[in-house]
């Protein structure tokens, strides 16, 4: 169809979507981060299963060509009420959205609430260490403001067996760094988001390992947004 855009809309029809799905950008980039010793890693793929980001740091994370936000998307942005940020893989699915031109600025600009679902479980060599503050500081460098209004936090434990399989894999349970600190500009809402579902994954899933078995569980997180969206939470 000549964009990817358009691209999406025509595989939004056949999939019978409900809602819209907008790219944040229509143009061919590449996501690059480069630590601080020097070492430059390209590509989402590399990014994702590169486990020295948290060890040496951070020095700059960027797109290769710049990429320019779609005027659809700085639109749907400016008229939203609502913004909802994650959860996903901080570094290569948060964060990217952040380092196209225009989507930062108009985060800023709109009236929009914005909500941080923070993730349930931090990732080996990315965010090992992170605590809910963490991520909340990390977002707002990123965007250039503090711009979180609320964040979701769930505050029911996994069952035993899958915690000792996720830290087995150097993966950790996310926690709150300081729960008296009243300087907040955030409301944090502690609540059982966790999905109870058992997951099983078929033998052809190639990639059975890499997917998430403590997830959230989306009515739940979905009853706790419609909520903050109807100002039932202030």
């Amino acid at each position: 169809n000549g964009s990817f855009s358009k691209g999406v809309e025509e595989a939004s029809k056949i999939l019978n979507v409900k809602g819209e799905v907008i790219p944040v950008t229509d143009q061919n980039t590449n996501l690059y981060v480069q630590l601080k010793n020097g070492k430059i890693i390209k590509g989402e793929e590399r990014v994702n299963h590169n486990f020295e980001i948290g060890k040496v740091g951070i020095k700059r994370k960027y797109l290769y060509p710049e990429a320019k936000a779609s005027k659809k998307a700085i639109q749907k942005i400016m008229e939203a009420d609502l913004i909802v940020i994650g959860p996903g893989n901080y570094y290569c699915s948060i964060v990217p959205n952040f380092l196209v031109k225009g989507i930062s600025e108009a985060i800023i600009e709109s009236r929009a609430k914005v909500v941080f679902n923070c993730n349930l479980v931090n990732k080996e060599g990315h965010t090992e260490s992170f605590t809910l503050e963490d991520y909340i500081d990390s977002i707002g460098k990123y965007i250039g403001k503090d711009r979180i209004d609320f964040v979701t936090f769930n505050n029911k434990k996994p069952s035993s067996n899958l915690v000792k399989k996720y830290k087995n894999k150097k993966e950790f349970l996310v926690k709150i760094k300081d729960l008296r600190d009243q300087k907040r500009k955030y409301k944090i809402i502690k609540t059982d988001i966790l999905s109870n579902e058992k997951v099983i994954y078929g033998k052809a899933d190639i990639i059975a390992g890499q997917r998430a078995f403590i997830r959230h569980d989306s009515d739940k997180l979905a009853k706790i947004i419609f909520r903050i969206l109807n100002s039932q939470i202030k």
